[in-house]
């Protein structure tokens, strides 16, 4: 009976063995859309050498994520020491920018379509390369495009757009500045972004150094305005390109990082985020330190909206900021002026509406942003 329940024992850890060694090595196997790009956890390891974890030195045909492809450097630590991470929680992600994880696209029915899609048809025209009529459907002949342009990257041919190829995307185009040399800016850095202009521009003492073009929010998620500092910075993968630089905007996850959809930078297209071409996010990351000022400024209307939204509890943003410095100029303490429609605030505009004979509600609404002097000019 012991003879035999030692074979069994025996035969029990064999077979974990051999699933060990499956799931092991099906990692390694995985098509280039099976792994998502995402940003990653990341092991620190002796020397400071830093690679994902779990993750083997890649070759050329490895599928794996995109930040450890040849030539970019690992991830790099945030301020106070700790390993960047994306993910949010649930109560940030509507505040926060909404540069999702690259989706994977197969040309299997049924087709995936979007304005995504649209955009890489058009891109990849820029380059030679034929995806057929912009249509938005990545379909047979938008893969073959993918497979011609994986070919002319080095990749593996399959018309799977994944990790890799969104990085090679990525890279394929940069702005005229980040061509040339690019020596540090010789004095004190900061950063002034023009949302009108889809600008950002590295001062130098002050003086303009270098201008890139960029992507900025949605009218209906604005980039936010105001005087921020570089609060974090990062290298990874994702949707977020290849580096970020945090700001320290107190109501929700704001910054400056590269895309792996370059045909959107010049446009109003993030939740607030500002987006740059990989290559030049990569110009500045080492200019800039954490504490750099960041002034973001355009629009016509400052930090309002159009039309102007009712604001409650709950409420965050730029428009925010301005009714609770507008509330402590007037003499009614907003609390902390941090963005945040809180309690303080509603007790603040409560006693602001009782004393200009408004309707007490404690919620901006068109009369009370009048009484307020917050309007809207051209």
């Amino acid at each position: 009976m012991a003879h035999r329940r030692g074979l069994v024992l025996m035969l029990v850890v064999l077979l974990m063995l051999a699933c060990g060694f499956f799931v092991g090595t099906g990692i390694d196997r995985s098509p280039e859309g099976d792994r998502p790009s995402a940003p990653f956890s990341t092991s620190i390891e002796r020397g400071g050498a830093r690679r994902p974890a779990g993750v083997a030195p890649p070759t050329q045909s490895d599928s794996g994520p995109p930040s450890s492809q040849p030539g970019e450097r690992a991830p790099s630590l945030l301020a106070g020491g700790q390993v960047p991470s994306l993910a949010a929680s649930p109560g940030a992600a509507l505040y926060s920018c909404d540069c999702d994880y690259d989706p994977v696209f197969r040309a299997e029915r049924p087709y995936p379509a979007g304005a995504d899609i649209a955009g890489l048809q058009a891109y990849l025209a820029l380059f030679g390369f034929d995806a057929g009529p912009v249509d938005g459907v990545y379909g047979p002949r938008t893969a073959a495009a993918i497979g011609a342009f994986q070919r002319s990257r080095g990749l593996e041919a399959d018309g799977i757009l994944g990790p890799r190829t969104w990085v090679a995307l990525g890279r394929a185009r940069s702005s005229p500045v980040a061509h040339g040399p690019s020596p540090p800016p010789p004095g004190r850095v900061e950063i002034v972004i023009d949302t009108a202009d889809r600008t950002l521009t590295i001062l130098s003492d002050g003086k303009p150094y270098k201008r890139f073009p960029v992507a900025v929010g949605k009218p209906s998620t604005p980039s936010p305005q105001g005087q921020w500092k570089v609060a974090s910075k990062g290298a990874w993968s994702g949707g977020f390109g290849t580096r970020w630089m945090g700001l320290d905007v107190p109501w929700g996850k704001y910054g400056i990082h590269g895309t792996n959809k370059p045909w959107y930078i010049g446009d109003e297209v993030s939740g607030g985020c500002i987006r740059m071409f990989n290559h030049d996010v990569e110009v500045i990351f080492d200019w800039v330190q954490i504490g750099t000022p960041v002034v973001i400024c355009g629009g016509p209307f400052g930090p309002l909206r159009n039309p102007r939204r009712e604001l409650g509890p709950g409420e965050r943003g730029t428009d925010v900021l301005a009714v609770q410095r507008r509330l402590r100029m007037l003499g009614f303490d907003p609390g902390p002026e941090n963005g945040m429609y809180e309690q303080p605030t509603v007790d603040a505009m409560k006693a602001f509406q009782a004393a200009r004979g408004l309707r007490v509600t404690g919620v901006v609404t068109p009369d009370t942003y009048d009484a307020l002097g917050l309007f809207l000019f051209e």
